[in-house]
């Protein structure tokens, strides 16, 4: 009689955690939620090289609130996959930010940012595997050297970058320095 007994409280409680999830993936559906989270998903534009497509998508969200990931998107022959040559060794946590894709004289470019290694811009001169990865100082010079491949000029080495950068920030220092004293002296 006792097992009958318990038998009964456990469908009883089955039947109760039942409705509760029903009820509660309703409420969320109302609510224009979701039980479970998922993350966001934004695609960024297009471009077209060697006759696939390719794009930035990033996921906001999810199991992660606040994270934000970032992966290079490549669809061949109807199948949509994250580029595996890059996110191979990120155990698919993806990229912290991107800039890009651009495609210049038939070769394809993608800045990226990973917590280990920062700002880097990959490079394919055909779909796989990447040619090389170049690096980068910052977001500020991805985005220079992705202007510069556009205007069809070549990307520069990080060294050119760092002399350029100087000099932009010693001669505004000297203008700075100038102005002070044109200031100082009543004019």
């Amino acid at each position: 009689m006792a097992i009958v007994q318990v038998i009964l409280g456990l469908r009883s409680l089955i039947v109760k955690a039942v409705v509760f999830f029903i009820m509660a993936a309703l409420l969320a559906w109302a609510l224009g939620g979701t039980l479970f989270p998922r993350p966001e998903v934004v695609d960024f534009t297009k471009v077209s090289f060697e006759g696939a497509d390719w794009w930035l998508r990033m996921l906001a969200g999810g199991d992660q609130p606040g994270a934000v990931r970032w992966y290079l998107m490549e669809k061949t022959g109807g199948k949509t996959f994250a580029q595996p040559h890059l996110h191979q060794d990120d155990d698919g946590a993806g990229w912290l930010d991107a800039a890009g894709p651009v495609v210049a004289d038939n070769v394809l470019y993608v800045g990226f940012q990973t917590a280990r290694d920062g700002w880097q811009i990959a490079v394919f001169e055909q779909i796989a595997p990447v040619t090389r990865i170049a690096p980068a100082m910052d977001r500020l010079a991805v985005e220079r050297q992705l202007a510069r491949v556009r205007m069809g000029l070549p990307l520069q080495d990080s060294s050119i970058e760092r002399a350029i950068r100087s000099t932009v920030l010693d001669v505004n220092a000297i203008d700075s320095e100038g102005d002070a004293s044109e200031h100082a002296d009543g004019g």
